[in-house]
């Protein structure tokens, strides 16, 4: 009974690490780029903190990879104008919706709340003055 549960157990640990992990290459220099007139930028940035750092996830539209988010990192994409969704998933998913001006900044907060066998990801709308409290203390991260 006890090599039984020890097994169940090291199987959900194998599941919970393999759900949660995105590929995510950190650059030695940040970028930060100002919106294009003919389209929106969008920042999607994690605070780096104890609790989930663990766990890294790709952030999606529309199904295609937009980037990936690890402990203590951002990116960002340009965005045509209208509206768009975008989607973090591990065991769970979290999805905020954004309608794109053309020439505007976003920010979307990522985090990791707890899950069942991994960490879930969270994505929330942040204000400028969060974001821009933050963003120079994460370190860029690439596809």
């Amino acid at each position: 009974m006890k090599l039984k549960s020890m097994f169940t157990l090291g199987l959900f640990g194998l599941v919970a690490m393999l759900t949660g992990c995105a590929s995510v290459s950190r650059q030695t220099t940040n970028v930060f780029p100002e919106p294009n007139p003919d389209k929106g930028l969008v920042y999607f940035f994690r605070e780096k903190k104890f609790k989930g750092m663990s766990i890294s996830y790709n952030v999606k539209e529309n199904g295609q990879v937009v980037g990936a988010l690890a402990n203590g990192t951002y990116f960002f994409v340009f965005a045509d104008p209208g509206k768009h969704s975008y989607t973090a998933s591990t065991e769970a998913s979290s999805t905020r919706s954004l309608d794109i001006e053309a020439g505007k900044t976003y920010y979307i907060e990522a985090g990791v709340e707890m899950g069942l066998f991994t960490g879930r990801p969270s994505l929330k709308i942040a204000s400028d003055v969060e974001a821009k409290s933050v963003l120079p203390n994460l370190t860029y991260a690439t596809k």
